[in-house]
């Protein structure tokens, strides 16, 4: 969000802060893309997405009187919606080890082992297939290179929403495009990808 737009989401957030409900109303609709492309991203799945973007939403309501506003108001939602995707995350991990093994490839449709970066240019097929691969990436890698990369959000605002520090952040990120790429080259032979 450009300037203009952050003075008019601090504004609706301020009207929202003293109970005006068309307000909040105007606010959630402005967020919720935002919001939810994060979501789904994280999760993988659009229904659990739009089930945290929901009670992320609640949260905001009820914890409205919390929010800083020397802090931009994304950035403090973003965490809300972050933090309760990673506790959907976790509760997945738990079930899958109660009930049974997932396996990771059946949501990654297999490209012809014939392509090659050289023969074709990344494309939307490439950029897609590397977004299913975050699934694979352990859970704080993912969350940075979603958060980063495919959300193209600052370092230091990955930062403020994940409670990491710069550092790790950019070690997670590393971590998270090498394995991306690997995966890249080993399982649909796609080289040399800049991500």
């Amino acid at each position: 969000m450009h300037e203009r737009s952050d003075k008019t989401t601090q504004q609706l957030v301020l009207r929202s802060k003293q109970g005006d409900l068309p307000a909040f109303d105007r606010l959630v609709r402005r967020c919720q893309p935002y919001a939810y492309s994060i979501a789904v991203r994280l999760l993988s799945d659009e229904d659990e997405a739009e089930e945290v973007v929901q009670e992320s939403f609640i949260r905001v309501w009820k914890h409205l009187g919390r929010y800083d506003h020397q802090q931009k108001f994304t950035t403090w939602l973003y965490r809300i919606v972050t933090n309760l995707c990673l506790d959907h995350l976790r509760a997945a991990k738990r079930k899958a080890r109660l009930f049974s093994p997932i396996d990771v490839n059946d949501d990654v449709e297999a490209v012809s082992d014939a392509r090659n970066l050289h023969e074709v240019q990344v494309d939307e097929e490439t950029i897609r297939i590397a977004k299913a691969l975050t699934d694979r990436l352990p859970t704080k890698q993912k969350l940075v290179f979603v958060l980063r990369d495919l959300e193209d959000l600052p370092v230091s605002e990955v930062s403020e929403i994940t409670g990491l520090s710069v550092g790790s952040i950019k070690t997670n990120l590393h971590y998270a495009r090498r394995t991306i790429r690997s995966l890249l080259e080993r399982e649909y032979n796609i080289k040399s990808v800049e991500l």
